[in-house]
This record gives C-alpha cells, sequence and structure tokens, in this order.
C-alpha cells in the first residue's frame, strides 16, 4: 500500500513538472520573440499604410484634415482675443507674429509623421548602438530572445531535470510570469505610441497660441518618454549579459531575478525621471513583486 502511495505521489509530481516544463518551453518559443517586436520600436512602424491613412497623407484626408479645418477657429479665437486685448490692455502676439507662427506650425503639422518617425529613428538608433556594444564585448545580440536563451542555457540545462518545486524552478517560474507581464505593458505601450502619434497634429497645432501650447509640451514629455523606456530596458539587458550565471551560484540567480524586476519597472523609472504616463499593468504577480 505504502509502495502504491509512494508510486502515485511520484506520478503526481512528475505530472506536475512535465506540464509547467512544457508550458515555460512554449513560452520561451513564442513570446519572447513577439516581445522584441513590440519593445523595440523602429520606423518600421511607420509601413502600416492603413495607419498612414488614419493620420493623413494630405492636408486634405485622415486627421490631418480636421487639423487644417481646426486654423480657421484658431483665427477667429486669436481675431476676438485681440479685440478684447485692446478694451482690457492685455498682452497679445501681434498679427505679424500671429501669421507668421500659424504658417510655420501648419507647416510643421503637416510634416507630423515625418517628424515623429525621426524621432522615433533617433530612439532606434541609440539602442542599435548598445545592442553593438553588447554584440562587441558578448557576441549576442541584446535582445529578450537572446537574453532567456543565454539563462536557459546556463541554468536549464533539458526540460528532464526540470522541478518546479526547487529553487531553480521558482526562478524559472518568476521569469516566465514576469515576462509575460512585460508583453502586457509593452503591447500596452506599443498602442499608446501609435495613438500620441496620431495626436501628433493636434500638439504641433497647438503652438500657434500661447493659450494652448501646454497641450504640446505635455504630449511632447509623455511620447518622449514612451520611447526612451526602450532604450533603459537595453542598458538593463545589457548589464545581465556582463553577469556570469551559472547552475551552482545562487547568488547570480538572485542578481538574475533583480533584473527581471527591473524589466518589470522599467517603465515607472522612466515616469519618475522625465514624467508623462505608466504603460505598467499591475497583475497579481506586480503587486505581489510591489
Amino acid at each position: 500500500m505504502e509502495e502504491q502511495t509512494i508510486n502515485l505521489t511520484e506520478i503526481i509530481f512528475n505530472s506536475i513538472n512535465d506540464l509547467f516544463s512544457k508550458m515555460f518551453s512554449s513560452i520561451d518559443n513564442t513570446i519572447y520573440s513577439l516581445l522584441d517586436d513590440i519593445t523595440f520600436l523602429s520606423p518600421n512602424l511607420f509601413s502600416n499604410t492603413s495607419f498612414q491613412k488614419i493620420l493623413g497623407t494630405s492636408s486634405s484626408n485622415g486627421i490631418l484634415l480636421i487639423c487644417n479645418s481646426l486654423v480657421l477657429g484658431f483665427i477667429i479665437y486669436y481675431s476676438i482675443n485681440y479685440l478684447i486685448s485692446h478694451l482690457t490692455y492685455s498682452k497679445i502676439d501681434s498679427p505679424k507674429q500671429f501669421i507668421f507662427k500659424t504658417i510655420i506650425f501648419i507647416a510643421i503639422m503637416n510634416s507630423s509623421l515625418w517628424i515623429c518617425e525621426q524621432i522615433i529613428n533617433i530612439i532606434s538608433i541609440i539602442t542599435n548602438c548598445i545592442s553593438n556594444i553588447g554584440k562587441e564585448l558578448f557576441n549576442s545580440n541584446i535582445n529578450f530572445s537572446c537574453f532567456i536563451d543565454n539563462i536557459n542555457k546556463s541554468i536549464y540545462l533539458s526540460n528532464e531535470n526540470f522541478n518546479i518545486f526547487s529553487f531553480d524552478g521558482i526562478i524559472k517560474s518568476f521569469t516566465s510570469f514576469g515576462l509575460i507581464n512585460l508583453v502586457f505593458t509593452y503591447s500596452l505601450r506599443y498602442i499608446m505610441v501609435q495613438i500620441f502619434i496620431l495626436l501628433s497634429p493636434f500638439a504641433f497645432l497647438s503652438l500657434i497660441t500661447n493659450s494652448s501650447e501646454w497641450f504640446f509640451r505635455a504630449w511632447l514629455k509623455t511620447f518622449l518618454s514612451l520611447l526612451l523606456v526602450q532604450i533603459l530596458i537595453s542598458l538593463i539587458l545589457l548589464l545581465s549579459f556582463s553577469i556570469n550565471i551559472s547552475q551552482n551560484s545562487v547568488f547570480s540567480k538572485i542578481l538574475f531575478i533583480g533584473i527581471i524586476y527591473a524589466l518589470t519597472r522599467a517603465n515607472s523609472y522612466i515616469k519618475e525621471i522625465f514624467g508623462g504616463i505608466s504603460t505598467t499593468i499591475n497583475t497579481g504577480l506586480n503587486r505581489f513583486t510591489n
């Protein structure tokens, strides 16, 4: 009877390990490459023709059509303010200044897609420079796919040796669920970047008058903070490749947990430094780590 109980316990134990091993293996093969695509943005983001049509390919369609129509509203607003300023003696731009600013910022507004593309291109170049540093120093690309692959080769030698109830199993669980949380977080960031690109014509248009330029400052700060996250992530991943992670080193495994936590909190750190909005999704695991 006792022998049957032991066999049953061993079967259950092996089944649980096999289940989690296959689940984590599936995550490794699918999610982490997706995580690279949604985290490290490049000008390829603008290759979507549907997105370009929404923003507008000219001043006569898309969101650009709405913004060009709003120019008349800004002119009427300025005209009313200019007339009232003669009664209240309030300070306001001269007609020449207003006309000059209107012409300049209408031109910039209609080129907002190109301007956003160049900003993302600059961020992408910096990210690629960090990746090239890692390739020269560690002979590896600095991305999530190589990062997880390196960890699995160093610590988790084979699926047969995987044990969910061991210290390595706990680290693997934390890693997998933590990076799944990152997939949701940076999927939201990917969408928010696109939304702020669509808002860019309104942001440039708001610079026509002093009373509405606050919208441009808020837009620029938030847009840049969303993009700067990938530079911080590249630096964290670069640092991770400098850590010598071995199967028998508990210290390196603890540092690995710290790296995962830093990746999870990267967006919040950028928000605290530069402002903007947070795209961190508060899953159960994230609340646990907080």
